[in-house]
């Protein structure tokens, strides 16, 4: 009789939970499938969050105080779980793993990560406001090798073009008199260069606005030197240090120095 896993073509289990004849371990079907010995992006998208920057009032179509809370709780991941980059737009973050991490199990990965952005990210807002409703985000595994690093983070920055200019001319359109869904009914479908013209005829100069908005904001470890003191020895010693820094002027990818950036990266 075939098992549960292979009645879907599935790895083994490799469940946690107890085995024995009452157990249903291998009913546990998804608990096999691991990350391939590859680079890998994780990717959080967070959930609901239009609801949760109406309750919280944030400015519209970008708000400083998000952007930042995001931006933090994407430095405490990388404490967490040391990936090699993070790229973060809109309400979305991404890890790239050049290599396999102590964490293999897709699942185990959705789930931790995904719970951890989720309460780094509250526990930061709760610090500015009195009342918090709930926040989370999904989380999803992305193997996409080492030659489509390049490709992949090239294809997030346009989304986060398209969402900046998405966001501008809802807003010109909405600070004119529409509705938010009159707004979104009149810009489906319409062209980059007609979303621009139409920001720049309601007053809003797009060359004044912040690089982040456009481009999306890295993050990446900066490694330093730091002096301190051997007891043991009693001399002074240089070590190596490192921490998450936040690039809020991130090159064009397609650029000459965006390409530059992700050569030396992947090196």
């Amino acid at each position: 009789m075939r098992k549960p896993w292979q009645i879907y073509n599935l790895p083994r289990p490799k469940s946690e939970a107890s085995k024995g004849p009452l157990s249903l371990v291998y009913y546990e079907i998804y608990s096999g499938i691991v990350v391939p010995k590859k680079a890998f992006v994780v990717r959080f998208d967070g959930w609901s969050f239009h609801s949760l920057t109406k309750k919280l009032k944030f400015k519209e179509p970008f708000d400083k105080l998000f952007v930042n809370t995001l931006a933090k709780t994407t430095q405490q991941l990388f404490r967490f779980f040391n990936p090699d980059l993070g790229y973060i737009f809109s309400d979305e973050i991404n890890l790239l793993f050049l290599k396999q991490t102590s964490f293999r199990r897709i699942e185990k990965i959705d789930s931790v990560f995904a719970a951890l952005a989720s309460s780094v990210f509250y526990s930061s807002l709760k610090k500015k406001f009195k009342e918090v409703p709930p926040v989370a985000f999904d989380c999803r595994v992305i193997p996409i090798g080492t030659k489509n690093i390049f490709k992949y983070f090239a294809w997030r920055q346009a989304e986060a073009f398209r969402n900046f200019n998405n966001a501008y001319a809802r807003y010109a359109l909405m600070k004119g008199g529409m509705t938010a869904r009159g707004a979104a009914k009149k810009l489906a479908g319409v062209k980059t260069k007609e979303l621009r013209k139409l920001i720049e005829q309601s007053g809003i100069d797009l060359k004044k606005l912040p690089p982040w908005q456009e481009r999306g904001i890295l993050i990446y470890w900066k490694y330093f030197k730091k002096i301190g003191y051997n007891p043991i020895k009693k001399r002074q010693v240089v070590t190596t240090r490192r921490k998450p820094i936040i690039n809020w002027k991130p090159p064009n990818f397609n650029s000459l120095e965006g390409k530059k950036f992700f050569k030396m990266l992947i090196k």
